[in-house]
């Protein structure tokens, strides 16, 4: 009898454990499909329309329109001293032109001219963001830039934040700046993810990749890497191994605040790194 019973016990214990295993895999399955299927929701936040434009900050600006693959992109150019650097800003992926006040009154406070842009999808842009179309917009937003605008490639600065430094970064190895920022860049999209979900197979899983740390090894450019140890977003290691990977001449400054509220919670630190940066390489 007692065999009998710890015969059956041993199958039941099986069974169990066979059926656990099977619940098991069919979520950690579920949740790796969805990652791999939701990614560019999960990338991409895309917001339409637009809140304010420069003339309620007291600037003036033109309002310009441009073409990407058929698509029609919306931005504004925000003219500065004629003898100043142009910054070309590269935005974050719930981001959109209007929300930019804090950074370009920055810019605008050291004379420096500004075009900033949505890429598809966002604010008045038209079409469907995504990694490849971040490219191409940014690549149009340039060609805008120094082709009607008639800035020369030499008087421009790169400034990207957040999922812009993808942009910058990508753009800064086909058309090198006068110089690059990075503000709260992330090396990877797999290496964010990896981050948040160690356990699981990421980089088999990511359709979607900005591969910073690899392209800013070929950068020929000056560099200045802006991280707050703050960042609830992308962790500041990030943009400690950025730094370490780029090319000199390079210069890291740690911030504070929160990683959409950096450039204002660091104030005059912020503002005097970035014109110390520039003042170096004009």
């Amino acid at each position: 009898m007692r065999a009998v019973t710890g015969t059956r016990i041993g199958a039941w214990l099986r069974r169990t454990l066979t059926a656990l295993l099977l619940v098991g895999g069919i979520g950690y399955g579920g949740v790796a499909g969805y990652l791999y299927f939701a990614q560019s929701g999960m990338v991409f936040h895309p917001k339409q329309g637009l809140a304010a434009t420069p003339e309620a900050w007291g600037m003036a600006y033109e309002a310009v329109q441009f073409d990407s693959e058929g698509y029609r992109l919306h931005g504004w150019w925000i003219p500065g001293a004629p003898d100043r650097p142009v910054v070309l800003f590269f935005h974050g992926n719930a981001s959109v032109i209007s929300g930019l006040r804090a950074h370009v009154e920055l810019f605008r406070r050291q004379g420096l001219g500004v075009f900033v842009f949505d890429y598809r999808g966002y604010g008045l842009s038209a079409g469907q963001p995504g990694e490849a179309g971040v490219y191409a917009d940014s690549l149009a937003a340039y060609g805008q830039l120094t082709g009607a605008l008639r800035i020369p490639a030499e008087r421009i600065v790169y400034y990207g934040h957040s999922l812009g430094g993808g942009a910058a970064t990508w753009l800064a190895t086909r058309h090198p700046p006068r110089g690059l920022i990075l503000e709260g860049t992330f090396l990877s999209v797999p290496a964010v993810g990896e981050d948040r979900y160690p356990y699981l197979p990421i980089r088999l899983l990511s359709r979607i990749v900005f591969d910073n740390l690899e392209r800013i090894r070929t950068v020929r450019a000056p560099v200045l890497i802006l991280h707050s140890r703050d960042d609830e977003v992308i962790a500041p290691h990030h943009g400690r191994m950025l730094f370490e990977a780029a090319n000199p001449p390079k210069r890291f400054l740690e911030t504070r605040g929160s990683h959409n509220t950096s450039v204002n919670q660091g104030g005059a630190q912020v503002e005097e790194g970035v014109r110390r940066f520039l003042d170096e390489i004009f």
